[in-house]
């Protein structure tokens, strides 16, 4: 998960949601369902967060660099900035309409370059319309029929083979039927569309959806195709494709016609459908999941739980979704992380760290309460059995997560006690050089440093001058004052010359009651 600099400007609900916006093209369900967490426990305050994306922010534009204020929304990562729009379609009817025109305005008055974000707004725009955000029309204009045909070309490449191009572009003929009113398949699918199109009038428009829905989960498979496109059209097509899971029009029609619970219940499922996963796999969802609610713990680890090795890593983050992993109670967390430890081969780096994400991650983003012995025997059982994908999906996306709250700090002050063996706390120690300090980072490092965490030459230079360069935000910082009386009494033999002149410095304008001490501390160490 990235970090990005504009996240503090924002308050802390909102920058939870915007960090889970980060983790690719899922970002913006995931944010919606983060939302719902979020919104049972806390008001939100949208005018304030849509105030702080439109309030103008200097900006360099172009080659030549020229200086201009824009939206603080342009600020943002293109895939942040993406999955925002997604996100705010999804949960259009959370947010105040007055909210969303004036985002929309401000956006409006200074247009991006970007395509997609330019549809997304449009998109938005019909949802304040009271429209469904998703126009059919679009897909058969002039200039969308053309980019079609210039795809389908070049997938058909020079065979003459009817049967190959109408498997990978059916989709794309069944448009052409229905605007045109031509057709290129034979009679059987003629008189099969015109009885789908008989049984439309009498469905409701939550049906129909569901039909635009299909559509669109095969226009996905145009984006796995191993095809060269040409640069403008290829860029073009793949950003849409790639994003077009995130602006799902049905999720807005349900969830105007049902309450926050049945949402995820009727939403979820549907996910299914669009995520392009090998069939296989989808039809083990159903039992996998059974596996991980069950609340017996066989000795025996089910053969169905090979499929989490058969994954890709990209797969098994759209399998996770659909199992969600996210949301298994507490007690159950235990039982699950045993299963996925006992399997008979390993699992890969990025499919563990993938695991790891999915399990702990956003569950302990929002935990409000120390964390209960079944999470944490959880978390320490996954650890166990791979430390490095949990340090770089659990502990290093926590540290990095701005204004970090102290029970997240506990939780993971108790990994460093308790789990986390000396090689993985070098790791862990290379996190907080690269954050930026607060007094609950301070008790991290505090703590590593107690465990006399191994350093390098290299790594405790970087150390002390992240120190030296921290000393006036936490002159009056009694954590702060700590952690170098921990430095000196852990590691003199590592301080040079150089370091004991910088830590001198750094002590001269500490007013905490330990500044004596500190400096008694320093005096007695020889170089």
């Amino acid at each position: 998960m990235n970090n990005f600099k504009e996240l503090e400007q924002f308050q802390k609900p909102f920058q939870i949601l915007l960090h889970t916006l980060t983790v690719g093209t899922s970002g913006a369900i995931s944010a919606y369902r983060v939302l719902h967490r979020i919104q049972s426990k806390q008001s939100l305050h949208w005018r304030t967060f849509t105030e702080t994306l439109c309030q103008p922010e200097p900006f360099l534009e172009g080659n030549e660099q020229k200086l201009s204020l824009q939206p603080l929304f342009y600020l943002l990562p293109v895939l942040v900035r993406r999955n925002l729009l997604s996100f705010l379609h999804l949960a259009s009817s959370h947010v105040p309409k007055d909210c969303l025109h004036r985002l929309i305005s401000q956006l409006k008055k200074n247009p991006g370059t970007d395509l997609w974000e330019q549809k997304l707004i449009d998109v938005l725009e019909h949802d304040l319309e009271g429209g469904l955000g998703y126009s059919k029309s679009d897909l058969h204009s002039n200039r969308f029929q053309e980019q079609l045909k210039h795809i389908s070309h070049k997938l058909m490449g020079n065979s003459d083979v009817c049967s190959d191009t109408e498997k990978r572009l059916g989709w794309y003929y069944k448009q052409q039927i229905i605007s045109n009113g031509k057709s290129c398949e034979s009679t059987e699918d003629n008189i099969a569309l015109t009885q789908n199109s008989k049984k439309r009038k009498n469905v409701d428009d939550a049906a129909l959806f569901e039909d635009d829905e299909q559509n669109i989960t095969k226009k996905m498979k145009l984006d796995k195709e191993d095809v060269c496109l040409e640069p403008f059209v290829g860029r073009e097509i793949q950003d849409t494709t790639a994003n077009v899971g995130n602006v799902n029009p049905s999720h807005t029609l349900v969830q105007n016609k049902m309450g926050t619970g049945e949402v995820e219940q009727k939403v979820l499922p549907k996910i299914e459908e669009i995520v392009g996963l090998p069939e296989h796999i989808k039809s083990s969802v159903s039992t996998l999941r059974d596996i991980f609610e069950a609340d017996s713990d066989k000795l025996e680890t089910p053969e169905e739980l090979n499929i989490l090795n058969q994954c890709d890593p990209n797969q098994l983050e759209k399998l996770c979704l659909l199992l969600r992993l996210s949301e298994l109670s507490e007690h159950q967390l235990p039982l699950a992380c045993n299963k996925m430890i006992s399997l008979p081969s390993d699992l890969s780096y990025s499919n563990a760290t993938v695991l790891a994400q999915n399990l702990f991650l956003t569950r302990v983003l929002l935990l409000t309460e120390p964390a209960s012995r079944f999470l944490m025997a959880a978390i320490t059982l996954f650890y166990k059995k791979y430390p490095r994908p949990t340090c770089s999906a659990l502990i290093g996306p926590l540290l990095q997560t701005p204004d970090i709250g102290n029970i997240q700090v506990e939780l993971i002050c108790r990994l460093v006690e308790d789990c986390i063996e000396p090689d993985y706390l070098t790791v862990t120690f290379r996190y907080v050089l690269f954050v930026t300090w607060s007094e609950e980072i301070l008790s991290v490092v505090h703590i590593l440093l107690e465990r006399k965490v191994d350093l390098s030459c290299e790594l405790f230079e970087q150390f002390i001058q992240k120190l030296s360069q921290q000393a006036g935000r936490f002159n009056n910082s009694v954590k702060y004052a700590k952690m170098v009386l921990a430095t000196l009494t852990k590691y003199p033999t590592n301080i040079t010359l150089v370091h004991k002149n910088m830590l001198f410095n750094v002590l001269v304008n500490h007013t905490t009651f330990l500044k004596k001490s500190l400096q008694v501390a320093l005096k007695h160490i020889n170089v």
